[in-house]
């Protein structure tokens, strides 16, 4: 159960949570992009999965990967903090009435900000949980057969 990284290279854990959590972005992106005005974080727990039973099943153990895919994958979440301050650049009327436009769109950003990083990270540490429930974490024997 080495942790050591490569020379010049990233830690076991952060290299599954990158790659998991990058091809989970992608999956929350498209759904956000799909026309709905909703983002489905679906995608966060599958990826979580499939890296908790790879970190398990190579490495024993994987403790510390889910947290990081699901936040590494809700990174799509920031598209719409940023579409909130756009709307909120639209604001006209009178200087208190912006001012306290402004006051709600940041309270709502950091509010939704906290809240769906945290559904992600909660998301990719349960299904990073699942798969290494769903797996072993002894490696396949060299005489074992595919038959």
């Amino acid at each position: 159960m080495n942790d050591h990284s490569p020379p010049g290279g990233l830690p076991w854990r952060r290299r599954y949570s990158l790659v998991g959590g990058l091809v989970a972005a992608v999956f929350v992106s498209w759904s956000y992009l799909d026309g709905r005005s909703a983002m489905s974080l679906t995608a966060v727990f599958f990826a979580g999965l499939v890296v908790g039973a790879v970190a398990k099943r190579r490495h024993g153990t994987a403790t510390g990967v889910g947290v990081r895919t699901g936040l590494v994958g809700g990174l799509p979440i920031l598209w719409v903090l940023f579409d909130v301050l756009a709307f909120a650049t639209g604001l006209s009327g009178p200087t208190w009435f912006v001012g306290a436009g402004w006051l709600m769109a940041l309270g709502g950003v950091a509010t939704v900000g906290l809240l769906g990083f945290g559904l992600s990270a909660l998301l990719g540490g349960a299904g990073a949980k699942v798969g290494a429930a769903l797996t072993t974490s002894d490696p396949p024997s060299p005489t074992a057969t595919n038959e």
